[in-house]
């Protein structure tokens, strides 16, 4: 039964991107991403100008992370030495080889798309991680690692766009080890057949939940982010092509009218 529904969610999943985006397969939509996003000093400049210090420029994200949200993170967590977490749907895999770093731990990151995979390999040199880091594709609701296996996993702005969260979510019980924490980012939507509160999908997959917190301002500054890209949309697309642009575009367009209706959440959440 769990199989068929997480078929049936993929499936209209793939509907939804195809008539919004023009893209069958969210991989797709996601190598075009970044592919081009690397290219964009606007783009980049666009998330410094409003997040001043909070930016985590080091970590260069494809959303919207903070610095505040990379410490908690860290500061959460539990894991280091000799310990290895997971990074679900790690996109460039800067957030996971901040956290790395900061920890001492060892990372794997998982994504869909091919595209992010090699460029955060081709990162790991750069936070000094050179054996303690690697990246491979996967799916979050199904990655393909042993059972019980891992000190951690984290999720950062990644949760939202998956069409299954309940296999999501188990898949992240599933790998850790018992008393091990999944830290995430992601955000709550109060709209029809929307997930609107992570604390039932949580438990059921067994998880006691420890911190589920809004951090502040995270509205005002993700308008203006939108707002931004709507207006310097023209330079986006000379600048990192018009298939990577079209995606940050359409999200604006399409998140921004919702955005009363959503709430950004930080969680920390221990494996029972």
């Amino acid at each position: 039964m769990a199989s068929i529904t997480h078929s049936v969610k993929s499936f209209f999943a793939s509907c939804y991107w195809l008539t919004t985006t023009g893209k069958w397969r969210i991989e797709d939509l996601f190598d075009d991403l970044y592919e081009g996003q690397t290219r964009s000093p606007t783009f980049r400049g666009i998330f410094s100008e409003i997040y001043g210090d909070d930016y985590a420029e080091e970590a260069d994200p494809s959303g919207f992370v903070t610095m505040s949200d990379l410490r908690n993170i860290a500061e959460h967590f539990n894991v280091g030495g000799e310990q290895t977490f997971v990074d679900l749907a790690c996109g460039r895999g800067g957030a996971g080889l901040w956290v790395a770093r900061e920890t001492g731990a060892r990372l794997i990151g998982i994504d869909i798309s091919k595209v992010a995979v090699e460029q955060a390999a081709g990162r790991i040199a750069d936070f000094g991680l050179a054996g303690r880091a690697r990246f491979q594709v996967g799916d979050f609701c199904a990655t393909g690692l042993p059972e019980a296996s891992f000190d951690g996993a984290i999720s950062v702005d990644s949760l939202f766009l998956v069409p299954d969260k309940t296999a999501s979510v188990h898949e992240a019980a599933r790998i850790l080890r018992p008393g091990a924490r999944f830290v995430f980012t992601n955000w709550e939507v109060h709209m029809p057949l929307m997930v609107k509160d992570y604390h039932g999908l949580l438990e059921n997959a067994g998880f006691e939940i420890e911190v589920y917190d809004e951090p502040p301002d995270w509205r005002r500054r993700q308008r203006a982010v939108y707002e931004n890209i709507l207006a310097k949309k023209e330079i986006l697309i000379k600048e990192m092509g018009k298939a990577s642009a079209k995606v940050w575009i359409q999200d604006a367009q399409t998140e921004m009218p919702r955005l009363e209706h959503m709430k950004r959440i930080f969680v920390v959440a221990k494996k029972g």
